[in-house]
């Protein structure tokens, strides 16, 4: 039976988050649903990574065995037509048996968007994070650049969450304006819950003089959650691309990047960009 690897765009608005939960609106569920009618039997879907209740996605990524003779084209229009209008499969093509979504990528870039009018948003008002108040960008930037590296992010988990550790490599964390928007792009191999969204609502009290930017690294170092800021609110946050490992260059992998099970392509990246 072949296995089907589909690119996932939603808006986590109206979902309790990724996972399926017995009596909440997940979109794992409601694509599981969608593939048990067009299939006739249940299908487990598996993410390449789970996304908290509000956050949205442009290019998750799922896989799933898929075990009626239907091709990825007509497959993509049954999506389509069964689908709700808050999520959107992009694409879906086949992929080795035994495919797992979640071991085969080599790392995801999450965008964190704060709205800085002094007026509030209308037609964004679901996907930023909207704060009238003026931010120190430059120290902002400061900050972000403290967390790039391989580092064990317990002071930016949740509560409660079920990894086995913290240990994670960020490759990029930078802060940019984009008119009226300013714009925290996270890059790395793997993210613990809540981690983004922690890393954003820090550098938000970097920003407002509550935390110096060189306060980071003792944060780091802290292991402690009640030692960094506030929790952005799940509305600013996208999950906006998986990387396969063919998506090497897209993902602009920086030499020194490294963790476990990562295969470099010989050569690696010369390029210089990064540091």
């Amino acid at each position: 039976m072949p296995t089907v690897l589909a690119t996932i765009a939603y808006d986590g608005t109206g979902f309790a988050g990724w996972q399926r939960q017995a009596a909440q609106r997940t979109v794992q569920g409601v694509l599981e649903q969608a593939l048990e009618r067009i299939g006739g039997a249940p299908v487990s879907v598996r993410a390449a990574g789970r996304t908290d209740a509000g956050v949205h996605a442009r290019g998750q990524r799922a896989s799933f065995v898929w075990a009626r003779e239907l091709s990825p084209e007509r497959l993509l229009a049954a999506l389509g037509a069964l689908l709700p209008d808050d999520v959107s499969v992009l694409r879906v093509e086949l992929r080795p048996d035994g495919y797992d979504a979640r071991r085969g990528n080599i790392g995801k870039r999450y965008v964190y968007r704060l709205h800085t009018a002094p007026y509030r948003p209308l037609f964004e008002r679901r996907y930023v994070w909207h704060r009238r108040l003026a931010l120190d960008e430059a120290a902002m930037a400061a900050a972000a650049a403290a967390l790039v590296g391989e580092h064990d992010f317990e002071s930016f988990r949740s509560a409660g969450a079920q990894e086995a550790h913290a240990r994670r490599c960020v490759w990029r964390c930078a802060v940019e304006r984009a008119g009226d928007l300013l714009q925290i792009e996270v890059r790395g191999n793997a993210f613990v819950r809540g981690m983004v969204r922690a890393i954003a609502g820090t550098l938000v009290d970097v920003g407002r003089g509550r935390i110096a930017p060189g306060e980071l690294g003792p944060i780091l170092a802290a292991r402690d959650r009640s030692a960094a800021g506030v929790t952005a609110p799940a509305c600013g946050l996208t999950l906006e691309q998986v990387y396969l490992p063919e998506e090497i260059e897209q993902a602009q992998i920086p030499d020194w990047a490294s963790w476990p099970g990562f295969r470099r392509p010989p050569g690696g990246r010369r390029d210089g960009e990064w540091p």
